[in-house]
């Protein structure tokens, strides 16, 4: 209101100043646009997902981004599919691309056009191809070509953590300070028989066992797939190979538990407290877990210079299991996000993705090609010990709602898989029930 409009109104002169008070209160207390958001970030992941988000809003005042952290897992994705049954949605979102099948099956996610990306300084281009060939065959697999449902934040996979100090004394660290001998998976198991006899750890390799089908499902699904193995095709899921491949790898592990190298029943808290200690020469883990052995060297806690690899081939290639982060928006039909608000989004979308070197500290490999190949993970330590190959050497979860994050499989894993590891059930039962808990939740 202007200030002829506010005398005018006002009839004297105190009413004016009160009124030409008010309609500047009304004007300056006009805030910026609010962004909601919802995270299943925590732990050092939710410490660098705040500066990010911290930063976007310091930098900037039209926009402002309020997020909420939720429980990771099935938790978060049935909040998120309540939430658009509702229509009382968050504007954007964190998810997984192992979920996109189950979220778009489910009606949970609104695509995005390609046109819309390049609009918005994101053409898929200037991601990592592997992640964008994987987010094109799920869009695809379930009826909409060329469009994508989330876009890429990073890439997240499994590593090889390992104790400089125990390798140097069983004698497999290289002279350029990584470790050798482990390629093969004869010459990986030699070398952790090799750490059993000659050093005092507890176990040659520890991971998580106990409780916790995700890490166990992680190492089985990385030893079938450096086999070849594959278990869905265009959203159908094929099992062919899991008496066969699947048995190999299943037995590899088996054989490294009866022969004390990794822990049979061991909780994921105790199996990284075990590797900080000094009492593992390898900790199987992902990448977010840098963080935690940085702070810990940092603070004086680890007491042995230690390093990150990528997870070594095995079998007859690399590949790695590996999920990724997308931001994503709801489907909310019923309150249908705005063309500014949309807009609004992309504009926090895209300072994400270009600060995220920041994000990368929590150990991710990030996405956007420009930050992957940039000089500040270049310069990154530990990440530059394992960026180069790990963000190349990923198999990305099957493509179907049985297999991902807050998704089916972990069940089977956890009744059948977990249990050959501790003797329970042989490896060829255990293979038998998985196989069949897989066909009948893909059936």
């Amino acid at each position: 209101m202007n200030l002829k409009r506010c005398l005018a109104l006002g009839g004297t002169l105190v009413a004016a100043v009160v009124l030409l008070a008010s309609c500047g209160a009304s004007s300056a207390s006009k805030g910026p646009t609010e962004i909601t958001l919802w995270d299943f970030l925590s732990g050092g992941d939710g410490v660098r997902w705040t500066q990010i988000l911290d930063k976007f809003n310091s930098d900037q005042t039209a926009l402002h981004v309020t997020h909420t952290t939720l429980t990771w897992g099935d938790p978060f994705y049935t909040k998120v599919h309540t939430a658009v049954v509702a229509g009382e949605t968050p504007d954007v979102m964190t998810y997984h691309l192992s979920h996109f099948p189950a979220g778009i099956i489910a009606g949970d996610l609104r695509p995005f056009t390609q046109d819309e990306l390049n609009k918005a300084g994101l053409p898929l281009s200037d991601f990592n191809p592997i992640l964008v060939k994987q987010s094109l065959a799920i869009s695809q697999a379930y009826g909409i070509a060329n469009d994508v449902y989330g876009v890429p934040l990073d890439t997240h996979t499994s590593v090889l953590y390992y104790n400089k100090d125990l390798l140097k004394k069983a004698g497999l660290l290289g002279p350029d300070g990584t470790p050798q001998g482990i390629t093969g998976v004869a010459n990986f198991t030699a070398a952790l028989e090799k750490i059993k006899r000659s050093t005092d750890a507890q176990f040659a390799m520890v991971m998580s066992t106990a409780n916790d089908p995700a890490t166990v499902w992680r190492m089985w699904y990385t030893l079938f797939s450096q086999q070849g193995g594959t278990l869905a095709s265009g959203g159908k899921v094929t099992l062919d190979q899991v008496p066969t491949l699947g048995t190999t790898a299943l037995q590899t592990m088996v054989d490294w538990t009866t022969k004390g190298l990794i822990p049979a029943n061991f909780q994921y808290p105790a199996a990284v407290a075990l590797f900080l200690s000094g009492k593992a020469a390898f900790m199987f883990n992902g990448n977010w877990e840098v963080p935690t052995v940085v702070d810990a060297k940092a603070n004086g806690k680890l007491t042995f210079d230690y390093g990150v690899a990528a997870f070594p081939q095995l079998f007859d290639n690399q590949d790695t299991w590996a999920d990724s982060h997308n931001l994503a928006i709801p489907a909310n039909t019923k309150h249908k996000i705005s063309k500014k608000q949309f807009n609004n989004v992309m504009t926090l979308i895209n300072y994400i993705e270009k600060h995220a070197d920041i994000w990368a500290g929590g150990g991710h490999l990030p996405a956007y090609l420009p930050v992957l190949n940039g000089p500040a993970l270049a310069s990154m330590v530990p990440n530059n010990e394992y960026t180069p190959q790990a963000a190349k050497d990923v198999t990305l979860e099957p493509v179907s709602p049985v297999f991902g994050v807050g998704d089916p499989a972990y069940d089977a894993v956890g009744n059948f898989l977990t249990p050959a590891l501790t003797g329970q059930l042989t490896v060829q039962d255990a293979i038998s029930k998985f196989q069949a808990q897989l066909q009948s939740l893909g059936s």
